[in-house]
């Protein structure tokens, strides 16, 4: 889809930091589209950036920008807290939105994000851009298949160590973070993912679990929560879905864990060395875009290598302006279904542990 003057849609990115820098040099291979613009919370940190990243424009405000009609898509890229409101605000200034994840702090602030996109009717998806990779497309065939029978247990394992930094987001309460926030919702959406695909469905959801008067998800929880940071720093979960699928999830940003997402069957089992990062070193992980087959039975493997040696970010925002008119993105990326599913299996994990957001208190 083109910009509003026929050329490449001209993007604008709400906020500075590492991940924002990510996107922004992804934006230069881009086909479909161009960085136009920053907005930060000071004119001295949107000028760096923009001066590092070739944006034409820069803005002291994330107001400034959403004023700017030239702006056709705002990257999100706040913390977790800010998500819901940024959402809303851009999708009433008529802006089309990729989002961060995780979408919002919780189930409600998702839903309510959701609703805004759809009264404005803007596009918007959460930018899990693992989900918009080739790998996870060829992993979601893989299941559907059945090259490995009948699915009964997933294994997802997203986590780093930061080794202090009290002074990072994902460090903070008040910001949202902690450790399922900001990589075992991977997890959670990866599992989601492949249920689904068992049944031959977009996700699935864990099974509900009659608690008395009440019903909850089937999801068991641990976690340390830090004295000093008030969030989860490592913390584990234990899914049930329908079908008989049960699902393991590990995260943590205060320690290393090896990457991976193994898939059990009746048949045998398929490991993505690499699910999180195709392409791509990053986090520990190898570099490429292995899916690796065992059937039981057989001595040697079979390797799938799915294509895709793009940048994630290039591929992500590539696929945001081929569905800019469709609003929202297929399968296997986050449609919005699938967002508010996720974070309802994020929230029933934190309530596990009993992890509360400042904001939630309010």
């Amino acid at each position: 889809m083109a910009s509003r003057d026929g050329g490449p849609i001209a993007w604008g990115i709400l906020g500075t930091g590492f991940i924002a820098g990510l996107f922004a040099s992804a934006l230069g291979p881009c086909k479909t589209g161009r960085l136009v613009g920053v907005g930060s919370r000071s004119m001295e940190s949107a000028v760096k950036f923009a001066d590092q990243y070739g944006a034409p424009r820069r803005y002291g405000s994330y107001e400034a920008l959403l004023a700017d009609p030239e702006i056709d898509v705002v990257y999100i890229s706040l913390p977790n807290h800010l998500h819901e409101e940024w959402t809303i605000k851009c999708a009433e200034a008529g802006k089309h939105i990729l989002c961060e994840k995780p979408l919002a702090t919780n189930y409600e602030e998702a839903a309510a994000a959701i609703d805004a996109v759809r009264r404005h009717d803007v596009f918007l998806m959460e930018a899990f851009m693992y989900r918009c990779h080739p790998q996870t497309a060829r992993l979601v065939e893989l299941v559907r298949q059945g090259v490995i029978g009948q699915v009964r247990v997933i294994q997802a394992n997203f986590s780093y160590n930061m080794r202090g930094l009290k002074a990072n987001i994902r460090q903070q309460n008040e910001a949202a973070g902690g450790a399922i926030m900001d990589v075992g919702c991977y997890c959670a959406s990866a599992a989601r993912l492949v249920a689904g695909a068992a049944a031959g469905q977009d996700f699935a959801d864990p099974i509900g679990v009659h608690d008395g008067l009440f019903t909850k998800l089937a999801v068991k929880g641990f976690a340390h929560i830090g004295e000093e940071t008030r969030v989860d720093e490592w913390a584990t979960a234990a899914i049930e879905f329908p079908n008989n699928i049960i699902a393991s999830l590990t995260c943590g940003i205060q320690v290393q864990v090896d990457f991976g997402l193994g898939v059990w069957g009746s048949e045998g089992h398929i490991i993505v060395p690499n699910p999180w990062f195709p392409s791509e070193p990053r986090g520990g992980g190898e570099q490429g875009n292995r899916v690796l087959i065992y059937r039981d039975g057989e001595k040697t493997l079979k390797e799938e290598m799915a294509p895709g040696g793009q940048n994630l970010y290039t591929i992500e925002a590539d696929l945001v302006a081929r569905h800019l008119k469709d609003r929202q993105a297929p399968s296997p990326c986050m449609t919005w279904a699938d967002s508010l599913g996720n974070m309802k299996t994020l929230d029933a994990w934190r309530k596990e542990i009993g992890l509360v957001f400042d904001n939630e208190r309010l």
